[in-house]
Protein backbone atom coordinates (compact mmCIF):
# COMPACT_ATOMS: atom_id res chain seq x y z
CA UNK A 1 0.00 0.00 0.00
CA UNK A 2 1.03 3.61 -0.80
CA UNK A 3 -0.78 5.06 2.61
CA UNK A 4 -1.97 3.76 5.55
CA UNK A 5 -3.63 5.10 8.29
CA UNK A 6 -4.12 3.25 11.88
CA UNK A 7 -7.68 2.31 12.26
CA UNK A 8 -7.36 4.29 15.43
CA UNK A 9 -8.52 7.32 13.66
CA UNK A 10 -12.01 5.66 13.79
CA UNK A 11 -11.86 4.91 16.96
CA UNK A 12 -17.84 -5.06 19.55
CA UNK A 13 -18.45 -10.07 18.69
CA UNK A 14 -18.99 -13.96 19.12
CA UNK A 15 -15.56 -15.52 18.71
CA UNK A 16 -16.81 -19.20 19.25
CA UNK A 17 -15.11 -21.67 21.69
CA UNK A 18 -13.45 -23.52 18.71
CA UNK A 19 -11.72 -20.37 18.46
CA UNK A 20 -10.60 -19.79 21.66
CA UNK A 21 -7.12 -21.79 21.52
CA UNK A 22 -5.67 -19.49 19.01
CA UNK A 23 -7.68 -15.99 19.76
CA UNK A 24 -7.85 -16.27 23.15
CA UNK A 25 -5.29 -17.46 25.68
CA UNK A 26 -8.13 -17.65 28.73
CA UNK A 27 -8.38 -20.71 30.46
CA UNK A 28 -11.69 -21.77 31.74
CA UNK A 29 -15.61 -22.40 30.78
CA UNK A 30 -17.14 -21.67 28.32
CA UNK A 31 -20.75 -22.34 26.15
CA UNK A 32 -20.27 -23.53 22.22
CA UNK A 33 -23.49 -24.54 20.23
CA UNK A 34 -25.62 -25.10 23.70
CA UNK A 35 -23.10 -27.38 25.12
CA UNK A 36 -20.33 -26.78 28.05
CA UNK A 37 -16.82 -26.97 27.02
CA UNK A 38 -13.60 -26.62 29.45
CA UNK A 39 -10.65 -24.69 27.94
CA UNK A 40 -6.92 -25.07 29.22
CA UNK A 41 -3.97 -24.91 27.90
CA UNK A 42 -5.61 -23.91 24.65
CA UNK A 43 -7.12 -27.15 24.62
CA UNK A 44 -10.96 -27.80 24.72
CA UNK A 45 -13.03 -30.74 26.06
CA UNK A 46 -17.00 -31.14 26.48
CA UNK A 47 -17.26 -30.39 30.47
CA UNK A 48 -18.77 -33.77 32.28
CA UNK A 49 -19.10 -31.96 35.65
CA UNK A 50 -20.04 -28.94 37.55
CA UNK A 51 -17.23 -26.73 38.72
CA UNK A 52 -16.22 -24.30 41.16
CA UNK A 53 -14.24 -21.15 40.09
CA UNK A 54 -11.36 -19.67 42.16
CA UNK A 55 -14.07 -16.71 43.42
CA UNK A 56 -16.65 -19.25 44.62
CA UNK A 57 -18.98 -19.40 41.36
CA UNK A 58 -20.37 -22.98 40.55
CA UNK A 59 -20.93 -23.71 36.88
CA UNK A 60 -22.76 -26.30 36.42
CA UNK A 61 -23.00 -28.88 33.15
CA UNK A 62 -25.72 -27.40 31.88
CA UNK A 63 -24.48 -23.54 31.69
CA UNK A 64 -26.44 -22.05 34.98
CA UNK A 65 -24.20 -20.35 36.79
CA UNK A 66 -24.34 -19.48 40.65
CA UNK A 67 -22.06 -16.65 41.47
CA UNK A 68 -20.41 -16.12 45.28
CA UNK A 69 -23.19 -13.53 46.15
CA UNK A 70 -25.75 -16.52 45.20
CA UNK A 71 -26.93 -14.96 41.98
CA UNK A 72 -28.35 -17.59 39.70
CA UNK A 73 -28.01 -17.06 35.62
CA UNK A 74 -26.93 -19.07 32.73
CA UNK A 75 -24.19 -18.65 29.96
CA UNK A 76 -25.25 -18.25 26.39
CA UNK A 77 -23.48 -19.15 23.36
CA UNK A 78 -20.19 -16.93 23.09
CA UNK A 79 -20.06 -16.18 26.57
CA UNK A 80 -16.96 -17.72 28.72
CA UNK A 81 -15.61 -17.22 32.34
CA UNK A 82 -11.99 -17.81 33.49
CA UNK A 83 -10.95 -19.68 36.52
CA UNK A 84 -10.94 -16.65 38.44
CA UNK A 85 -13.85 -15.91 37.68
CA UNK A 86 -14.00 -13.18 35.30
CA UNK A 87 -16.99 -12.92 32.75
CA UNK A 88 -16.29 -12.07 28.73
CA UNK A 89 -17.84 -12.45 25.26
CA UNK A 90 -16.32 -13.39 22.32
CA UNK A 91 -18.35 -11.28 19.98
CA UNK A 92 -17.25 -11.98 16.46
CA UNK A 93 -18.95 -14.76 14.82
CA UNK A 94 -18.59 -13.22 11.41
CA UNK A 95 -15.70 -11.25 10.28
CA UNK A 96 -12.09 -11.09 10.92
CA UNK A 97 -9.65 -10.63 13.79
CA UNK A 98 -5.86 -9.59 14.19
CA UNK A 99 -4.48 -11.72 17.04
CA UNK A 100 -0.69 -12.22 17.44
CA UNK A 101 0.58 -11.09 14.34
CA UNK A 102 -1.88 -13.57 12.13
CA UNK A 103 -5.42 -12.16 10.45
CA UNK A 104 -8.25 -14.96 10.77
CA UNK A 105 -11.42 -15.46 8.78
CA UNK A 106 -14.18 -16.15 11.45
CA UNK A 107 -17.45 -17.59 9.59
CA UNK A 108 -20.15 -18.75 11.92
CA UNK A 109 -18.13 -19.00 14.51
CA UNK A 110 -15.20 -21.04 12.86
CA UNK A 111 -11.77 -19.65 12.00
CA UNK A 112 -9.25 -20.08 9.70
CA UNK A 113 -6.11 -18.12 9.04
CA UNK A 114 -6.20 -15.35 6.47
CA UNK A 115 -3.86 -16.40 4.00
CA UNK A 116 -4.30 -13.86 0.91
CA UNK A 117 -7.39 -11.78 0.68
CA UNK A 118 -10.76 -11.89 1.89
CA UNK A 119 -13.73 -9.31 0.86
CA UNK A 120 -16.66 -8.13 3.25
CA UNK A 121 -20.22 -7.48 2.35
CA UNK A 122 -19.92 -4.40 1.80
CA UNK A 123 -16.71 -4.66 -0.44
CA UNK A 124 -14.09 -3.73 2.37
CA UNK A 125 -11.28 -5.96 1.11
CA UNK A 126 -8.81 -7.38 4.01
CA UNK A 127 -4.83 -9.11 3.24
CA UNK A 128 -3.12 -11.69 5.31
CA UNK A 129 -0.82 -8.98 6.55
CA UNK A 130 -3.76 -6.90 8.14
CA UNK A 131 -4.04 -4.54 5.24
CA UNK A 132 -7.04 -2.85 4.91
CA UNK A 133 -9.25 -1.16 2.30
CA UNK A 134 -12.29 0.09 3.00
CA UNK A 135 -15.72 0.20 0.95
CA UNK A 136 -14.61 4.28 0.20
CA UNK A 137 -11.28 3.25 -0.67
CA UNK A 138 -9.55 4.39 2.66
CA UNK A 139 -6.31 2.47 3.46
CA UNK A 140 -5.43 1.32 7.26
CA UNK A 141 -4.09 -1.35 8.86
CA UNK A 142 -4.94 -3.65 11.59
CA UNK A 143 -3.54 -4.04 15.13
CA UNK A 144 -3.73 -6.78 17.15
CA UNK A 145 -6.88 -7.38 19.20
CA UNK A 146 -8.75 -5.43 15.92
CA UNK A 147 -11.80 -6.76 14.48
CA UNK A 148 -14.33 -5.77 11.41
CA UNK A 149 -17.48 -7.25 11.45
CA UNK A 150 -18.87 -9.30 8.14
CA UNK A 151 -20.34 -5.89 7.12
CA UNK A 152 -17.59 -3.69 7.17
CA UNK A 153 -18.12 -2.11 10.97
CA UNK A 154 -14.10 -1.93 12.59
CA UNK A 155 -14.14 -2.99 15.96
CA UNK A 156 -10.74 -1.85 17.47
CA UNK A 157 -9.49 -2.55 21.72
CA UNK A 158 -11.94 0.38 23.00
CA UNK A 159 -14.63 -0.08 21.39
CA UNK A 160 -18.27 -0.47 22.89
CA UNK A 161 -20.59 -3.27 21.57
CA UNK A 162 -24.01 -4.37 21.89
CA UNK A 163 -24.41 -8.03 23.67
CA UNK A 164 -28.03 -8.27 23.28
CA UNK A 165 -28.73 -5.12 24.66
CA UNK A 166 -25.32 -5.14 27.22
CA UNK A 167 -22.41 -3.09 26.53
CA UNK A 168 -19.24 -4.75 26.11
CA UNK A 169 -16.24 -3.22 26.41
CA UNK A 170 -13.74 -4.19 23.68
CA UNK A 171 -10.20 -5.85 24.61
CA UNK A 172 -8.08 -8.48 22.50
CA UNK A 173 -10.27 -9.61 20.35
CA UNK A 174 -13.06 -10.33 23.32
CA UNK A 175 -15.83 -7.99 25.17
CA UNK A 176 -16.49 -7.89 29.31
CA UNK A 177 -19.46 -5.77 30.36
CA UNK A 178 -19.01 -1.96 31.17
CA UNK A 179 -19.31 -1.00 34.88
CA UNK A 180 -19.81 2.50 34.16
CA UNK A 181 -20.33 5.40 32.23
CA UNK A 182 -18.09 5.88 29.46
CA UNK A 183 -17.16 9.34 27.85
CA UNK A 184 -16.32 9.16 24.28
CA UNK A 185 -14.20 12.21 22.64
CA UNK A 186 -17.05 13.26 20.44
CA UNK A 187 -19.18 13.75 23.66
CA UNK A 188 -21.45 10.73 22.90
CA UNK A 189 -21.65 9.13 26.44
CA UNK A 190 -23.03 5.48 26.97
CA UNK A 191 -24.11 3.66 30.40
CA UNK A 192 -23.65 0.58 31.80
CA UNK A 193 -27.24 -0.41 31.34
CA UNK A 194 -26.53 0.64 27.48
CA UNK A 195 -28.45 3.91 27.47
CA UNK A 196 -26.90 6.28 24.62
CA UNK A 197 -26.36 10.24 25.18
CA UNK A 198 -25.77 11.82 22.23
CA UNK A 199 -23.63 14.98 21.97
CA UNK A 200 -26.56 17.04 20.68
CA UNK A 201 -29.03 15.96 23.50
CA UNK A 202 -30.17 13.17 22.09
CA UNK A 203 -30.88 9.70 23.36
CA UNK A 204 -31.36 5.96 22.24
CA UNK A 205 -30.72 2.52 23.62
CA UNK A 206 -27.77 0.49 22.43
CA UNK A 207 -28.84 -2.59 20.85
CA UNK A 208 -27.08 -6.09 20.17
CA UNK A 209 -24.38 -5.88 17.42
CA UNK A 210 -24.61 -2.13 17.35
CA UNK A 211 -21.32 -0.12 17.94
CA UNK A 212 -20.02 2.58 19.50
CA UNK A 213 -16.05 3.39 17.95
CA UNK A 214 -13.70 4.62 20.04
CA UNK A 215 -14.09 8.44 19.17
CA UNK A 216 -17.28 7.97 19.79
CA UNK A 217 -18.53 7.00 16.46
CA UNK A 218 -22.28 4.88 16.53
CA UNK A 219 -22.46 2.50 14.20
CA UNK A 220 -25.77 0.76 14.62
CA UNK A 221 -26.30 -2.99 13.70
CA UNK A 222 -27.79 -3.38 9.82
CA UNK A 223 -27.35 0.03 8.70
Amino acid sequence: MKSKSRIGAFAITAIIVSSFATLSAKDGVAMKDGKMMTVKDGEKAEMTEDVTLKDGAKVMTDGSVVSGDGTKWSLKNGEMIDWDGKFSVHFVKDGVVQKDGKVWVIKAGEKSELSGETTLSDGTKVQADGDVVSKNNKEWELSDGDAILQDGRPVTEGSVVGWGEKPLLTDDCAGTPLKEEMKFPNGNKVTAEGTIAFSDGKTGKLQDGDVIQKDGTYLPAGK
